[in-house]
């Protein structure tokens, strides 16, 4: 950190003023005062900063000595040192031999306020690239062997995503991303975090079961935001963030396909609902829309896919279905057999329930 800023330089005032009991002055080493328990001196030039900017060494100040310096009241001033280099000069004013004692905790401070700043700047740096490169791996850009190495990302093991996204427009979100990413860092460093184009909230986390990582992801959101937000984990993937992302919003795509109120879902749950909506496919769905078209537009349209549904759950087993649904099996039986009229697709084929279930996912 070779600059200062205003707020760190006043908060350097804020935090020693209460214990030295006299007023202190934050100077650039240029020699001017940014910050100053006289708000009234902000912006004046301080020679005696430069001074010491220049030499690297204290000056005291007494009465006598004060007219020779412009802008400089009795007091004693110090360098600030980060790095080999001076970067601020702090003062107290009042008589040398009242301030002198507390000369030493002043730079002190000042100089562990100002190395925390730094490091602050250095995590919110690292973070803004963790991001950036993260968002150019979801976005298939090719990104450079080293960006990763630099910043301590290791793409190399195996990661699963969680994906969060709010239910309604108006649900508060995101959660605060600064806090969010700092808290994660602190209690699971190998974890990553982003905020996607599509305002969803994505986690990728070190190998483990996709229960325990959906329930690691709604940890840390506030717990008023959890009942109205979907959540979606993906599959497993080795050094392939990109496959993991598009797994798990697939996998959400496809859950509040089925839920469109929203709910938690699972790759493992509809693998092949999840795929289809991987593909982006075009004409395709096309096909699928109008071959289920008759069907959807039916009086009856929720008792047959509920219907469908439930025979496709229970593995086309028509008395499980019929026990799901508590009717007679041939009650099942009639209903599937009207889809099959109404589509032209037969339910007790295997490649045509493979279709209606495809059709039914794309809707």
């Amino acid at each position: 950190m070779n600059t200062l800023d205003q707020a760190t330089a006043q908060r350097i005032v804020d935090r020693t003023m209460p214990v030295i009991g006299h007023s202190v002055n934050v100077m650039t080493p240029e020699g001017i005062i940014i910050a100053s328990g006289d708000s009234r001196r902000v912006g004046e030039m301080h020679e005696g900063a430069r001074t010491v900017a220049k030499t690297g060494t204290p000056l005291v100040v007494d009465e006598a000595q004060a007219g020779e310096y412009p802008g400089v009241r009795p007091g004693v001033n110090l360098p600030v040192v980060m790095s080999g280099s001076v970067v601020a000069v702090v003062g107290i004013s009042g008589t040398p031999d009242k301030v002198l004692p507390y000369a030493d905790l002043l730079r002190i401070t000042a100089e562990l306020i100002l190395e925390q700043a730094a490091l602050i700047e250095v995590t919110r740096h690292r973070r803004n690239q963790i991001q950036n490169t993260l968002q150019a791996l979801l976005d298939g850009e090719l990104v450079p062997e080293d960006w990763p190495q630099q910043i301590g990302l290791d793409l190399h093991k195996p990661r699963i995503a969680v994906v969060l996204a709010a239910n309604k427009p108006t649900s508060p979100w995101p959660p605060d991303m600064a806090t969010l990413s700092r808290d994660l860092e602190r209690t699971e460093p190998e974890a990553l975090v982003l905020l996607t184009r599509q305002r969803y909230l994505a986690f990728f986390f070190t190998e483990r079961p996709a229960a325990e990582a959906l329930n690691a992801a709604l940890g840390r959101i506030p717990a008023t935001s959890r009942n109205s937000v979907s959540a979606a984990t993906g599959t497993v993937f080795h050094n392939n963030l990109k496959a993991c992302y598009e797994s798990a919003e697939a996998t959400l795509k496809a859950g509040n396909q089925r839920q469109p109120s929203g709910g938690h879902f699972s790759f493992q749950d509809f693998p092949l609902a999840a795929l289809w909506q991987s593909l982006s496919p075009g004409w395709q769905q096309l096909q699928l829309n109008q071959a289920i078209r008759p069907l959807l537009a039916h009086p009856r349209r929720e008792q047959y896919l509920k219907t469908l549904r439930t025979f496709i759950e229970a593995d086309g087993d028509i008395q499980r279905c019929a026990s799901q649904l508590h009717l007679h099996r041939n009650s099942v039986r009639y209903r599937l057999k009207g889809i099959e009229t109404l589509t032209g697709w037969s339910p007790f084929r295997l490649e045509d329930l493979l279709f209606l279930y495809m059709a039914m996912e794309n809707r």
